[in-house]
């Protein structure tokens, strides 16, 4: 008995210190636990303090930058976006402009007629016109013709025709040619009616310049504005003599004291004149022979005087044409040759339509629309000038004539017409 009691008692005993033992491992591991904790605690605190001391300037700094910034007034500044500068626009431009804004506003009709350059008489229907009055009002009215030839019957004295031509170009809806045949020789519509001072025997370049001058400024003082000089021919019997470098010469002096006096000149007759008057009249004249002699003169005249119109003849010249069509109705020629071999690029006008070299093959209209569809500019005395405008109206009305090739011509027209109003317009 007394041993099982002992026994018992060693049992409690043992069971007490497990306990005991169990409590101290769980105090142990309960106190490790929280030392960890507050180490890491420990540590986080520290890297936060460091990540705050670290941040702190900068933040500082930047709310100094900001705080300064809110202090100070700020500049509002307004870019102006700068304006390109205007170009100024060259003489030519400026002729462009003008020429293309004036044929823009162009019915097809007024394009048409001004093509044409008539007699008074052709345009009025009276027998000699001496005077612009409500006839030829009316008449220009009508038809803007581009241009108006006059002869001696139609100059009577300065005044009479001064006042004749200032009449008629404040009348026409355009500006006007009014044109003259006048050379100082035989070619005098005005020196034989009331005389030009100054003109004196022309025999060299010198002397051409010199009466060139008097012949225009006496035109322009009138009221001239284009005038169809100089003969540019070295045949036999013509003004200045055979010798071609002789003629160039005469003929090139011409037209710049012409020209330089503020009219235009008009040399005629390319390639050369021939007796036309009642029938067709032909050359044999080759290519070749035409450019050491002819062309020659003509190449001076373009070159060298700078002229701004040229007149075809109406002769036939097979040996460069291959047919026996007039001149003046000849692609071959005009375009080929005067425009092409030449460099000709002013006006281009025909010789008068109303020769026997035309008007015994073609009527007024056939000879009008061959004229322009072979390269012609200027319609120069139409046999009928009725039946030849209605003609070339038609012809373009219906599209067999494009209107751009009529606008083709008018821009050379009045890049001539208005060379001189330029300055006037630009100030």
């Amino acid at each position: 008995m007394a041993r099982l009691e002992e026994q018992d008692f060693d049992e409690k005993r043992l069971a007490r210190r497990q306990r005991r033992k169990q409590s101290q491992l769980i105090a142990y591991i309960t106190l490790a636990v929280t030392l960890l904790v507050i180490i890491g605690g420990i540590a986080a605190g520290v890297h936060f303090l460091r990540a705050a001391f670290k941040k702190a300037p900068a933040e500082s700094e930047v709310a100094q930058q900001v705080t300064e910034a809110e202090q100070e007034p700020q500049e509002i500044v307004i870019e102006t976006p700068e304006e390109p500068e205007p170009q100024e626009m060259s003489q030519d431009d400026l002729l462009n402009e003008v020429v293309e804004s004036c044929i823009s506003e162009m019915p097809l009709e007024d394009k048409v007629a001004g093509l044409f350059i008539v007699t008074p008489e052709q345009l009025t229907g009276v027998a000699t016109a001496v005077k612009a009055g409500s006839g030829t009002q009316e008449a220009l009215g009508n038809y803007a013709v581009g241009g108006i030839v006059y002869s001696a019957k139609n100059i009577k004295s300065e005044e009479q025709i001064k006042e004749m031509l200032q009449a008629t170009a404040s009348m026409s809806k355009y500006p006007i040619f009014t044109a003259v045949f006048e050379e100082g020789a035989q070619s005098s519509s005005v020196t034989s009616s009331i005389g030009v001072e100054g003109v004196s025997e022309i025999t060299d370049a010198d002397s051409a310049g010199y009466s060139a001058g008097a012949i225009g400024s006496a035109l322009y003082q009138y009221g001239f504005n284009l005038d169809i000089a100089p003969n540019m021919g070295i045949t036999e019997g013509s003004l200045y003599g055979t010798d071609v470098a002789l003629v160039r010469d005469i003929t090139t002096s011409m037209i710049t004291g012409i020209q330089e006096s503020g009219v235009s000149a008009c040399a005629y007759a390319f390639p050369l004149k021939g007796d036309t008057s009642a029938a067709m009249a032909t050359s044999d004249a080759t290519k070749d022979q035409l450019v050491v002699g002819e062309y020659e003169v003509f190449k001076g005249a373009i070159d060298n005087g700078g002229v701004n119109a040229i007149m075809v003849s109406n002769i036939s010249l097979p040996e460069l044409t291959g047919d026996n069509t007039p001149a003046s109705l000849s692609e071959k020629v005009i375009q080929e040759e005067l425009r092409g071999t030449l460099g000709f690029g002013g006006i281009v006008i025909t010789d008068s339509l109303s020769e026997g070299a035309i008007t015994e093959y073609y009527t007024p209209s056939e000879a009008a629309i061959a004229a322009v569809k072979s390269g012609a500019d200027m319609i120069y005395l139409p046999q009928d000038f009725t039946q030849a405008y209605d003609g070339l109206l038609a012809e373009v009305k219906d599209g067999s004539i494009s209107e751009e090739r009529i606008n083709e011509s008018l821009r050379r027209i009045y890049r001539i017409k208005y060379s001189d109003r330029i300055d006037q317009i630009s100030n």
